[in-house]
This record gives C-alpha cells, sequence and structure tokens, in this order.
C-alpha cells in the first residue's frame, strides 16, 4: 500500500481521549482488490416477455447462441356452420422490443419449427437457460432479413400452409384434438432457430399481448370479399430461451462447468460481467484492516472504486451496460444488502463516465464510503466482500456484457481510499 498524499496538523484535538493527539490525512489508490469472476449456476428464461434469438460472438469469451421456445394458447374460435372455409395464410408476427448486440448491418437467418415436445416448466415452476426440447428439423419457414432493433417493427413470416391448413380444419370439424385441454397437447407450439453461418447479433422480441402471435387467415369458400381470422397468442407462462455457449479458442475454453470461479489472474487480468451467459465479479479486500495497525484511531472519510473497460470489448454494436451495482455478500457469497448511496436510501448504480476523445479514460465508479466505515475492523463471518452485476433484466432479458481491468490490467482498477490517522506522539 503506497501512501501518495498525506499532511500533519498538530494542533488539532480530535475527541475527548485524544486531548495530546495529532491527526494525519492520507490518501492511497493501490489498497488491493482481489477480483473474481464467477458464472451462475444458471439462468431462468421463462416468464421473462423476451424472445431473444441469434447468435453473438464476443472477442474474448466467444459465442452465444439463443434459440426462443414459443408455445401458444388456443384461440376463441366460432365454427361457420354449414360452410366451406379457405385458407389465405398461417404468418407469424414478432415485434423488436429494442434489445440487441453485435452487428445489425449484416443481414440474419432464421428458421421456424413446429416442437415435438409439449414444454412444460421444471418442478420449481421455472424454465432455465439449459432447458430444451425436440423440434421438428424441418423447418416451417425460413427468414433472411437485415435487423432493424431500435425501430419496434414487427416480422412477418409466413408459415407453412400445410400447418395453417391442419389448424383450419380441426378448429372448423371442432376437432377433439383442438378442445381447450388437449390443444396445447396437438399444437406444442414453435421454436425460432438462427442459422450458424448467418448471424452477427442477437436481438430481443416483445412476447406479450399480442405482440408475438400467430395469426390464420381465411375466407369462406365463394365468398372471397369475406376475410376473417383467427389469433394464437404466445404462452408467456411458457416461452423461455434456450442458450448454447462456444468458449473454443478462448482463455475459457477449459471451463465448461455451470459453476466456476476464476481469479482475475487467469483471465488476461481481466474481470467479466456477461447477461445471458450469466457471469458476475466478486471483489474482496484482503488487507483493508492492516489500516487499524497505523494509529490509535482511523476514520474513513472517502471510499471511491473506480473500474476501467477495456477499450476494444464495447462499442456501437456492444454498448456499456445500461447500469451495474454492487451487493455486499457475507463470507458464504450469500447477499445481505446492496451498496447504497451516501444517505442510505437509494440503491446506487455505478457511474459511468466515458472519455469522449481517446477512450482511455473511461470508467465507472462506486462510493464506497459507507460500506468502508462498517467494515474496516471486522473478522471472520462478519467480514464481506462484494458482488459486481446487471440487474436482473440484464441477465434474462438481455446480454449487456463488461470487460475491465483489474489491479495489473493496462489501466488498473482502483479503490481510492482517503482517511484520517489519530495516534498520540
Amino acid at each position: 500500500m503506497a501512501l501518495f498524499s498525506s499532511c500533519y496538523d498538530e494542533n488539532n484535538d480530535y475527541g475527548t481521549d485524544l486531548i495530546e493527539s495529532s491527526f494525519r490525512n492520507i490518501m492511497v489508490d493501490t489498497c488491493t482488490v482481489n477480483v473474481t469472476s464467477i458464472m451462475m449456476d444458471s439462468l431462468e428464461t421463462s416468464e421473462q416477455s423476451v424472445a431473444l434469438v441469434g447468435k453473438y460472438t464476443h472477442s474474448l469469451w466467444g459465442s452465444v447462441t439463443s434459440t426462443a421456445y414459443i408455445p401458444f394458447s388456443r384461440p376463441s374460435f366460432t365454427a361457420d356452420a354449414d360452410k366451406e372455409v379457405k385458407l389465405d395464410s398461417l404468418v407469424l408476427r414478432v415485434k423488436y422490443n429494442g434489445t440487441f448486440v453485435g452487428d445489425t448491418t449484416k443481414y440474419q437467418q432464421i428458421s421456424i419449427h413446429r416442437l415435438l415436445q409439449k414444454v412444460v416448466l421444471n418442478e420449481d415452476d421455472y424454465l432455465y437457460s439449459y432447458n430444451h426440447f425436440n423440434y421438428d428439423p424441418t423447418p416451417l419457414a425460413t427468414y433472411r432479413f437485415r435487423p432493424k432493433p431500435g425501430s419496434g417493427n414487427t416480422l412477418e413470416i409466413r408459415l407453412s400452409d400445410a400447418l395453417g391448413e391442419d389448424l383450419l380444419e380441426k378448429f372448423e370439424s371442432n376437432s377433439v384434438e383442438v378442445n381447450t385441454d388437449r390443444f396445447e397437447e396437438y399444437f406444442k407450439g414453435l421454436t425460432i432457430v438462427p442459422s450458424e453461418t448467418e448471424n452477427g447479433c442477437l436481438m430481443g422480441f416483445s412476447v406479450a399481448d399480442s405482440s408475438c402471435c400467430m395469426q390464420l387467415f381465411y375466407h369462406l369458400k365463394d365468398e372471397l370479399s369475406t376475410e376473417k381470422e383467427f389469433l394464437f397468442k404466445a404462452n408467456t407462462e411458457t416461452q423461455f430461451n434456450h442458450y448454447d455457449y462456444d468458449r473454443s479458442g478462448t482463455i475459457l475454453s477449459s471451463y465448461n462447468s455451470k459453476h466456476i470461479e476464476i481469479p482475475s489472474e487467469l483471465m488476461n487480468n481481466y474481470g467479466v460481467l456477461f447477461g445471458g451467459v450469466g457471469w458476475y465479479c466478486r471483489f474482496e479486500f484482503p488487507y483493508i484492516n492492516n489500516l487499524m495497525q497505523t494509529g490509535k484511531q482511523i476514520e474513513v472519510e472517502s471510499a471511491i472504486l473506480k473500474l476501467y473497460p477495456v477499450p476494444g470489448t464495447y462499442s456501437d454494436f456492444n454498448q456499456f451496460p445500461d447500469s451495474i451495482y454492487l451487493n455486499i455478500a457475507d463470507e458464504n457469497n450469500v447477499v445481505t444488502e446492496q451498496v447504497t448511496d451516501y444517505l442510505g436510501t437509494t440503491v446506487q448504480a455505478g457511474k459511468l463516465v466515458k472519455d469522449e476523445t481517446y477512450s482511455q479514460n473511461t470508467y465507472y465508479y462506486f462510493d464506497l464510503t459507507t460500506f468502508m466505515r462498517e467494515d474496516m475492523g471486522t473478522f471472520g463471518i462478519n467480514k464481506h466482500n462484494l458482488q459486481l452485476v446487471l440487474n436482473n433484466n440484464s441477465y434474462t432479458r438481455k446480454f449487456s456484457n463488461l470487460t475491465f481491468y483489474d489491479q495489473h490490467g493496462k489501466m488498473p482498477l482502483k479503490l481510492q481510499l482517503t482517511y484520517k490517522v489519530y495516534g498520540s506522539f
């Protein structure tokens, strides 16, 4: 721990028990911070109201592919008695929700497949990113397009007429297969699968109300002017996203388990947050209590933590996370609370300072003054660490990510600590 600023005031009195005391103001920015990146055991991706589709390759951590599974609810339908009907089209509609990561200037290709297995929740009533269900390898449609995730537009993808005719016939004939209690056994839903070769980004589509649906258009035979339709809405309870990861050729290629912890020195002196993949970081301050040995009494005046993103890991195609947070956790990594502002009333989000000219001095910072005051001098089960995390939506609905240097990187992580040391002279 190096001291780069200090001063004396030999005439200052502090408290009634330090009548003959003096104090030193000390500022340091080399307090040891151990950084460990941790991958979560699992990510809950059901009931998130978003279908994430595509493939994105990160410059350091490899590729992530997301496939969306979408069951549908039975529509309301009244058969046309004694009338013959004819299919016009069956269309899948999905609306951009603005979420994306990757190069949206490239053409993307997706295929729509019919599920062969009914999507069923796990025993805990959730579905996770590792869950998957069988689907027909022959697509109902293949669709090539250039993404416009910020437009709010809706993609309209025409599906197989054979499926449309089958659905129409069964509803018109009041087939037992499409009864309320049997519909999901007959039609188990769709999956949207990204191309392995023609995908440069991950994008999100809304799965709520009628923003994600199948529309079946038909007319009464011999009455071309009588156009009708009925709507299959997505089942938001059982809709989920499945993720596949490919870390080959990266520094993470040897880490394939669900729950792993990697010190930053084994990751080229990087720490990483990655929504969707499920990475977060732990910060530990192993020597902070050594400050207690520098005088009779220590008072922390300020503590600022600065994190510097690695240039080249962010761009217009991979923007900075909207917000990052620090959780306070015990020795078992159980979260006890979140780092708040100096008033202790509002959860503190890391503040981003951008260097618009050179990018070298771009950083996030947190005010840890209150945390350091409370944690300094504690030991054992009372000692806490900090967890750097994204918000919940970024882990389950987005692929926000942040790669930053530890204390041995090109732009080192800093804990800037200012404190007073009181002692007898």
